[in-house]
């Protein structure tokens, strides 16, 4: 029997001058080694600053997010960052988080490169939508080559760069123009190819008459198993680009990655955004056709139960102009949303209003529940999957009897389509009579929609281990002393006794800084150890830069793993030039596939007459 020990408490604190009412929890699982945490901040401001420290030895796990309104009135576009990232909302800021510090034209390109190889997984999401970074790296984290070329494209053309998109007959790739010159970078196959000045990056018309060029390339698939490539992989490449007669400039994907895709939303009164690292509710985009499900993804929920007896609908609801519908602060009368004119044997036609729901994360299922109300026999309360019609309702009728009926109806039928939603509303008809003795009303007194989502974890504000600089902000007009009120919940699982690997400290061969003269030197590395107590180092992982940070390689070729614990790797032939300094960093992997951090930078020059 698992034993839990919860322990909660609440204090007050103030960060950057904004109230906020912090509740701490625990929850220790049966293994000393894990303990799930959950923080709950409340914010009645458009900004918030506070800090999570979170403790164990490693990275936690993180679980969930929530955004919650409490208060009286609308909650416009929320956001979060944690240490200065995730601020995906829009491409301006997205590009903002991943070039903040590159410097030149050259730096951005490869800024943005880089960050899109860890982002992304091959799959290609039944939306195209999709070819846009916004709506593909906050809602799925996945797209095939066409998709991740459309995202480049659109990084690299807001960042201030020309850019264009390359079909290849049996692939696409994406340049950019740089220092007088076009390269191009495959964010897809997470690779480049070195020009044979052995310093710049190749173009597309370059590869298509020099293909030794893609030939001394490696092609990795993981980002740590990097090494020669598998039988036939690297004449597919080849094939790619020296089939030039069938390449051709593509332009199909420009008018979506034109638009002005966002993440913004409405937390309307009562609703709350939940987010999941995990798979939690096992549904996603075109699951009808293609039932395998995505290699990682995860879900949300957007979950709206307004308390209709303190809250106005009338701001909440779409009403024609024909709707003939009252809410209860209008007119006094129940239920909270109900007929206006009541009907009678001339006007029959009923009134219809509708609960539209918006996401800007793929929708991917729901449920809605709802109590209606209809006190006559004659009376008739229907509801719609989408707009309202005369006839009857495709999701439930009450026309027989008369009191209070509590429906609960899936939406998956209608949302799950070969095309995922962003938007979509339940209707309601209803028809009162005012001939009646009493007269007789019909209406709704509430309802919870529940929208199942689709997201990609890679873009959710993860805790980190240590301290955490958590930012709140959102765009809500002004209100009322105490009208907003916005609560925030993080919940992650904190890990302790798990260990990454040591981090290697020393260069032996070539020792750091030393001349050596050969084009092929052998790098040496002191060997380094696992803490874990039957956890081993496995392998390690080498990078060789022209850049002394090793931000990244200067060829994929010159980023290799080992593939075993021996501590030396000899740099492949042809890749480098006499006369100049070369940077290189390593770093390990244990037995249970923990990553260690990379090494200080190494350096090593080449003579100017070599072997």
């Amino acid at each position: 029997m698992t034993s839990i020990d919860r322990r909660t408490f609440v204090k007050t604190a103030t960060a950057a001058g904004v109230g906020l009412t912090i509740a701490r929890g625990g929850v220790m699982g049966a293994r000393s080694q894990e303990e799930t945490k959950e923080l709950s901040i409340v914010v009645d401001e458009a900004e918030a600053e506070y800090t999570i420290d979170v403790g164990g030895t490693i990275d936690p796990e993180n679980l969930e997010i929530i955004i919650e309104n409490l208060g009286d009135t609308p909650v416009v576009n929320p956001r979060m960052t944690v240490n200065g990232l995730y601020d995906w909302y829009d491409v301006t800021s997205l590009v903002a988080e991943i070039t903040r510090d590159a410097k030149t034209d050259e730096e951005k390109a490869m800024a943005m490169w880089s960050w899109v190889l860890h982002t992304r997984f091959q799959r290609a999401p039944d939306d195209r939508s999709a070819l846009h970074p916004v709506r593909a790296m906050n809602g799925y984290g996945y797209g095939i080559c066409g998709h991740t070329s459309a995202w480049m494209k659109r990084l690299w053309t807001a960042a201030g760069l020309q850019a264009r998109v390359h079909e290849i007959w049996g692939h696409t790739v994406s340049e950019a123009f740089y220092d007088g010159a076009w390269h191009m970078l495959d964010g897809n196959g997470r690779v480049f190819y070195l020009d044979r000045d052995n310093r710049t990056i190749a173009d597309v018309a370059t590869l298509e008459r020099d293909k030794w060029l893609i030939e001394r390339t490696i092609h990795a698939q993981d980002a740590w198993v990097r090494g020669p490539d598998r039988p036939g992989r690297n004449e597919q490449f080849v094939r790619y680009f020296i089939s030039h007669k069938d390449n051709y400039e593509e332009h199909s994907y420009d008018s979506e990655i034109a638009k002005d895709y966002t993440m913004a939303m409405t937390l309307k009164p009562g609703e709350r955004l939940v987010r999941w690292w995990g798979p939690e509710l096992g549904k996603f985009e075109g699951s009808r056709r293609r039932p395998e499900a995505p290699e990682r993804y995860a879900n949300g929920q957007l979950i709206w139960e307004p308390d209709t007896r303190r809250i106005d609908m009338r701001p909440y609801v779409s009403v024609p102009d024909y709707g003939n519908i009252a809410t209860r602060p209008e007119d006094g009368r129940d239920p909270a949303i109900h007929v206006a004119d009541l009907q009678d044997a001339l006007h029959t036609r009923p009134s219809v209003f509708e609960v539209p729901i918006k996401s800007p994360y793929p929708i991917v299922g729901g449920r809605f529940s709802a109590t209606l109300l209809k006190e006559g026999e004659s009376g008739l309360a229907s509801v719609f999957f989408g707009r309202p019609r005369w006839e009857a309702g495709d999701l439930y009728n009450f026309r027989r009897g008369n009191g209070t009926a509590h429906v609960d109806l899936s939406l998956d039928p209608g949302l799950l389509q070969e095309q995922p939603a962003y938007e979509y509303a339940i209707g309601f008809a209803l028809r009162g009579d005012a001939q009646s003795s009493p007269p007789t009303q019909a209406g709704l007194e509430g309802f919870r929609s529940t929208t199942d989502l689709q997201v990609s974890p890679h873009s959710l504000p993860a805790l980190s281990l240590g301290k955490n600089v958590v930012r709140y902000r959102d765009q809500s007009p002004g209100s009322k002393q105490g009208a907003k009120r916005v609560r925030i919940t993080h919940r992650w699982r904190e890990i302790s006794g798990r260990h990454l690997p040591a981090g290697v400290a020393t260069a032996l061969e070539p020792p750091n800084g030393a001349v050596v003269k050969t084009l092929t030197p052998q790098l040496r590395w002191a060997s380094t150890t696992d803490p874990d107590p039957g956890d081993t180092v496995v392998d390690y992982q080498v990078m060789v830069s022209l850049r002394p940070d090793c931000r990244w390689p200067l060829s994929p070729t010159l980023y290799q793993s080992v593939g075993s614990r021996e501590t030396t790797w000899k740099v492949p032939a042809s890749f480098l030039n006499p006369g100049t300094t070369y940077y290189w960093r390593v770093r390990a992997r244990d037995s249970r596939g923990d990553i260690g951090e990379w090494s200080p930078v190494f350096h090593f020059e080449t003579s100017d007459h070599t072997e």
